[in-house]
């Protein structure tokens, strides 16, 4: 059975339809990027995952769980609170901006959580902590705040606090979007470290080259529908669907 199932998602605002039958399904430890133009429906796609939109239709499992399902008559039944809430514990995301504690330092940002969510001790905490610190390059920044850090760093500590909680798969919405191009590379560096540990991870980004040397499969949206989805090698160099290949044009 696939890790992460998403089957027919439907997603309308205002009466207007952004995501329509919209299906993935992957395993553990596949990295499956997202690429398309803006206004396609991939951030929206990955935050029904992320339980921050709620979906129309279809049904969503993680690990053989189910989050949320539609019935005969249409009628959607998310899981009880205490599901979600486990469910939601087992991602981490990170967003296009930062999304840090302004009054705390990186280490506080990143101890937070694990202490207000799973009720870890600082002493349990603080290894943790100063593993993913030194993963992502900033250990001796742990004291300053995030308005002293540049915003590259900023999100290389939003990984980390994300990676604190342990999930199993990590959601990335244009986690490079917010960056100038020096600082891009950096955020990538990190996930691709991830990448390198084998960390499920489903990547919405307008980086081509990076979603084709990190990704196991690339999905190519556009209008709210998946056009076209393959390996890398397929969909760089032998695109099938115009629309693909019309936008990486103007991509590459």
């Amino acid at each position: 059975m696939a890790f992460v199932n998403m089957e027919r998602i439907e997603k309308q605002f205002n009466n207007q339809t952004v995501l329509k039958d919209v299906s993935l399904q992957m395993n553990k430890g596949e990295i499956v990027s997202i690429i398309g133009p803006s206004g396609s429906g991939k951030s929206t796609f990955l935050r029904c995952l992320g339980q921050l939109e709620t979906i129309d239709g279809g049904a969503i499992t993680v690990d053989g769980i189910t989050l949320v399902s539609t019935d005969s008559s249409g009628m959607v039944h998310y899981a009880n609170k205490q599901t979600m809430h486990d469910l939601l514990l087992r991602m981490g995301m990170v967003f296009q901006s930062f999304n840090l504690f302004p009054h705390m330092t990186v280490l506080e940002n990143i101890m937070v959580a694990p202490r207000m969510v799973k009720a870890m001790k600082d002493a349990e905490i603080l290894p943790i902590a100063e593993r993913l610190l030194n993963k992502v390059g900033l250990w001796e920044k742990r004291d300053m705040y995030p308005s002293r850090l540049s915003g590259g760093q900023q999100q290389r500590v939003a990984i980390a606090r994300a990676l604190a909680m342990n999930p199993e798969i990590m959601l990335f919405d244009e986690p490079t979007s917010a960056l100038d191009p020096e600082l891009t590379g950096e955020v990538l560096k990190t996930i691709k470290q991830l990448a390198d540990d084998h960390m499920t991870m489903i990547i919405v980004t307008h980086e081509m080259n990076f979603a084709r040397e990190v990704s196991d499969r690339i999905i190519f949206m556009a209008d709210g529908v998946i056009q076209e989805e393959g390996s890398p090698e397929q969909i760089f160099t032998n695109p099938q669907s115009p629309r693909t290949k019309a936008f990486l044009e103007n991509m590459l």
